[in-house]
């Protein structure tokens, strides 16, 4: 979001990095770490609405290809911030599981159908939704995934699998985990 901005926008891009893929090699990097490039309502992005699509203000997937094939041409590896503890309250899963008690999704979050009156170091994790409290440690914004729930699981084995076997990211820093 900070680094180079390629299109006069103001944020930091795809299409930056790549114009200084040269830059940073000359310095030695051999590896960069992004934060979060998938779509989300937020400004750091640690609120995913979509595990298989890219942040259109960073570009676009083509643009994310490129800087990975310009860069493994450099011999540099890129490695993005993989976010599996919560998902964000727009993502289309909770948006059905909040709206619909019998919603394939709804075992995919954790709910109370009251709250349990219990805090975390971080405040109160539980928060009302349309069909009782929904549980997010970091925020109301951010609902925790139900790892309980063995779909979650197959879920992120997907979301992984894409990003290392289709898009061709070398790692992840697994946030929250």
């Amino acid at each position: 979001r900070s680094f180079y901005d390629s299109n006069g926008d103001g944020i930091g891009d795809f299409n930056g990095i790549t114009e200084k893929l040269d830059y940073l090699s000359d310095l030695g990097v051999n590896a960069i770490w992004l934060m979060p490039i998938h779509p989300s309502p937020s400004y750091h992005g640690y609120d995913v609405i979509n595990y298989f699509n890219v942040n259109p203000d960073y570009g676009t997937m083509d643009d994310f290809k490129h800087l990975l094939g310009e860069a493994h041409n450099r011999s540099m590896h890129i490695i993005i911030d993989l976010v599996i503890n919560h998902t964000s309250s727009k993502n289309p899963w909770f948006a059905d599981a909040n709206s619909n008690p019998n919603s394939s999704y709804r075992n995919w979050y954790i709910w109370s159908d009251t709250n349990p009156g219990y805090s975390s170091p971080l405040g109160n994790p539980w928060h009302p939704g349309n069909q009782g409290y929904y549980y997010g440690i970091f925020s109301d914004s951010m609902p925790d995934l139900n790892y309980t729930n063995p779909e979650v699981g197959a879920e992120m084995l997907k979301i992984v699998k894409f990003w290392l076997n289709d898009v061709g990211v070398d790692g992840f820093r697994v946030d929250a985990v």
